[in-house]
């Protein structure tokens, strides 16, 4: 395509130098210049006015009605982030998104029409040209109509892929592959979302379990002043303690390094602290609306990786195995056909092994989804009897059957639940959130 732009434009520059004037066009440009004077001669708009009226029945009728617009995520406050708008604000502030939304507008806004009226006119007009020159030059015109015969071919092809609808079918190649691009750079930005999330939950699990360690040292401690226990024992839990510290603060020192890059992607202020907000909860109508086969059918459409393979097989086929196939034929005797026909076989085996995998992780994700629903509920499960545990253990407390320190461990193994059930939440809904990626979109890692 920048070749044949490069060109357009040099052969539009030539034009001009030699001053060339617009002229009538037919509805198919002149192919020699014998061809354009007779054009020039009989130059008719070809275009009755009852073809003009059958073009504009063609044409598809606009919507009655548009479909109704999706509920727009609530904008988020100062320095906080949502993940339901992670897309939105990248598209709006992410540097590698906004070049790529240039391009996608640069193919949607082609004019077909006019480029193909445009170059049937600057078609017609070298073939006049050239009729021109041979016509009052003779030979040295004829020379000069030759030399210009490369810009023909060169508007000629375009004029060509114009009509037979390959122009159309390459801006549409490209537009699918733009936002294709465009869909991975979003679920990067939400995946980096629900990583830091996950560092998040661990560095607060952390902390508890400092608390823990202070309450169990200061035990420690009380035991060596009774002669229980040896100095050495609470020194170890007490370096215990520092390396768990030294790992909090790898941990956090990650996790700003990752919330640094998020700001990036969607336009936040870098040295201003940013909060995330909870995760998504899946919900059982969520889960049970999935339908392996029917997503599964709807995810393989949408996949610009099975699209591209195939296209790549088409593509081969149309272009270099057909041109062997036309100059030597079809018999398997000859080299270079028995040579395109197996890399066509591979091609072909290859598809289909590509299919296979899509297939295959696919339905692992949708297993995994279902395997992570019934962990949360599982969880869930201990959490509701955690709970009752610890209310016995606050009752027995305030009895004065317990100490304190016992309704702390008991507090902690609640906590220690809660962060159970949290973590399967956090899994469910990454798995899940991967899976309607795939369904919709056809981007599929798992």
């Amino acid at each position: 395509m920048k070749k044949r732009l490069t060109a357009l434009v040099m052969a539009l520059a030539m034009m001009f130098a030699l001053g060339a004037n617009a002229v009538s066009a037919d509805d198919e440009p002149a192919d020699t210049a014998a061809e354009a004077a007779e054009a020039a001669e009989t130059a008719e708009t070809t275009e009755t006015a009852e073809e003009a009226e059958a073009a504009a029945e063609d044409e598809p009728e606009a919507e009655e009605a548009a479909e109704p617009a999706e509920t727009a995520p609530k904008p988020d406050a100062e320095g906080t982030l949502s993940f339901a708008n992670v897309g939105g604000r990248m598209k709006e502030n992410y540097y590698p998104l906004l070049a790529l939304k240039e391009s996608i507008d640069d193919v949607e806004s082609h004019d077909y029409e006019w480029r193909e009226e445009n170059l049937r006119l600057r078609l017609n007009e070298i073939a006049s040209m050239q009729w021109g020159l041979m016509e009052q030059y003779g030979a040295a015109g004829s020379q000069a109509a030759s030399a210009m015969q490369p810009q023909y071919a060169a508007f000629r092809e375009q004029f060509d892929d114009l009509r037979d609808g390959t122009t159309r079918k390459d801006d549409a190649d490209a537009l699918r592959q733009y936002h294709n691009g465009e869909n991975l750079a979003v679920i990067g930005g939400e995946s980096l979302y629900i990583q830091i999330k996950e560092l998040q939950a661990q560095d607060a699990a952390i902390t508890r379990g400092l608390a823990q360690m202070d309450r169990a040292i200061r035990e420690l401690e009380l035991r060596q002043e009774l002669g229980q226990i040896s100095a050495l024992t609470v020194e170890q839990m007490k370096i215990t303690r520092a390396q768990t510290v030294s790992r909090q603060q790898t941990l956090r020192t990650g996790v700003d390094a990752l919330l640094l890059t998020l700001k990036s992607m969607v336009g936040a202020e870098l040295d201003e602290p940013l909060t995330l907000g909870a995760l998504p909860k899946v919900t059982a109508a969520q889960l049970a609306a999935m339908d392996l086969e029917a997503d599964l059918a709807k995810a393989k459409e949408a996949s610009y990786e099975l699209y591209d393979g195939k296209k790549q097989i088409e593509d081969f086929r149309e272009g270099g195995y057909h041109d062997v196939i036309s100059a030597f034929g079809s018999s398997d005797k000859i080299f270079e056909v028995s040579q395109v026909k197996h890399a066509l076989k591979a091609m072909q085996i290859s598809y289909e092994d590509t299919v296979l995998t899509y297939e295959l992780n696919f339905r692992t994700l949708y297993a995994q989804v279902k395997d992570a629903a019934q962990v949360l509920e599982t969880r869930r499960a201990v959490l509701a009897s955690q709970e009752k545990e610890y209310a016995v253990s606050a009752l027995k407390y305030e009895q004065g059957n317990i100490s304190a320190n016992a309704l702390s461990d008991a507090k902690d193994d609640l906590a220690a639940a809660k962060d159970d059930v949290s973590a399967a939440e956090r899994d469910l809904f990454s798995k899940y959130h991967a899976y309607q990626w795939a369904v919709e979109y056809g981007i599929l890692n798992v």
